[in-house]
């Protein structure tokens, strides 16, 4: 097996990591139409589901914010955590917090019409702001490494 040096490693995890940024804001956001199809209630399995939300969305928000790729070298993340990457990583959890902030003011608005508990509410919000980070980054990394 060939052994690739660590700039060839960078540039491939990059052009993976356009790819795949996008097709988790796919199934993050695919989750939450099942979550709210059928809304948890007591069972140990809306638990689990609540729970795998949670922690999905933890796990999402820290990629966001500190690049990802925690399990490789740290010179290899050195140079996947580039000037652009962290621009793009700026404006995309710039875009969430004004989508999440957008979500709160329109669900308050609403929320004398169409009544909602805190958690669904609560929900809805974290879940605009990932996943409308997630795709901003996505669209902005898949940009750039058509570009470049």
């Amino acid at each position: 097996m060939v052994e690739r040096t660590i700039s060839e490693q960078a540039e491939r995890l990059s052009h993976r990591r356009a790819r795949m940024v996008v097709v988790l804001a796919i199934f993050y956001l695919a989750q939450q139409v099942s979550f709210f199809a059928s809304p948890p209630g007591d069972r140990l399995v809306d638990h689990f589901k609540i729970g795998a939300w949670a922690v999905m969305s933890a796990v999402l928000l820290a990629a966001l914010v500190t690049g990802g790729f925690w399990r490789r070298k740290p010179e290899l993340r050195a140079m996947l955590n580039d000037e652009l990457s962290r621009a793009h990583r700026a404006d995309a959890i710039a875009t969430g917090f004004v989508l999440s902030m957008l979500s709160g003011i329109v669900l308050y608005v609403l929320g004398t019409a169409f009544p909602m508990s805190d958690r669904e509410v609560i929900h809805l919000i974290v879940s605009a702001g990932i996943g409308g980070a997630l795709i901003r980054f996505g669209m902005l990394d898949r940009r750039d490494d058509r570009i470049g």
